[in-house]
This record gives C-alpha cells, structure tokens and sequence, in this order.
C-alpha cells in the first residue's frame, strides 16, 4: 500500500525524530506537536510507522500502555536494546557490547540470544 506523505504524518515524524531520545505516549505526542491530529489519526499513523521500522513500540514499565520511539530504520539493526521500566526510554547498546553478551551467554549456556531482544532495568535518571 502507497504511504501517503501528508502534512499530519510530516509533523508526527518531525516531533519523534527531534526528541528520539526519548519514548512517548500517543496521548503526549498529540500534546507535543499541539494537537493539530486526532487520537485515531495518531494512532494509525503510528501503527504504519512502527510497521515500516521508523518508530519502536514498547510498553511504558509496568502499565497496559504503549510509548512509541523514533528509531530509523537502520538505527536498530545488529544491537540488543535496554528499556527503563520507570520512564520508558529504550536505549540502544553497542554493537560490540551486543555481541560480548551473546557470545558471552552462549558458550556459558548454549542459549542463543536474538537481536531483538529487550533488556528491562533502570536507567541512571530513574534508579
């Protein structure tokens, strides 16, 4: 299906790439960039945007909510990622580092660890 690049989808995207670091929900979102889109809007356009790789959808700590993360499409390739369960921010770890683990887990256990797995903790401004 053609993605159409309308001027609410430009200003979805423009507001997630200049604050990807950090996660919000849609409801923040719709705030930040002055509720020029509706929530249904906002919602299906974040779908299509996680679909096609550009934003990463995670769950905020422990709630039944979602936050959405500008990541790129090339960003998130080849590295585990960390996510604080208090704020939601998802961190994205070395590539070096993510393959010292995995080697590191797999001769210990035999278990092989996969890219996209998410490591949840705390981050320096939540512990």
């Amino acid at each position: 299906m053609k993605t159409y690049n309308t001027h609410q989808r430009k200003s979805l995207i423009d507001y997630l790439q200049n604050n990807s670091e950090k996660a919000f929900t849609i409801e923040e979102i719709i705030n930040g960039i002055g509720g020029e889109i509706s929530q249904s809007t906002a919602y299906r356009l974040m779908t299509k945007l996680v679909e096609d790789g550009l934003v990463h959808r995670t769950v905020k700590g422990t709630s039944r909510s979602f936050v959405y993360q500008y990541i790129s499409d090339k960003k998130c390739e080849g590295h585990l990622h960390m996510k604080c369960i208090d704020c939601g921010k998802v961190y994205h770890l070395d590539s070096n580092v993510t393959a010292q683990i995995q080697n590191n887990i797999l001769s210990s256990t035999s278990f092989e660890i996969d890219n996209h797995t998410l490591l949840m903790g705390k981050c320096g401004m939540c512990k």
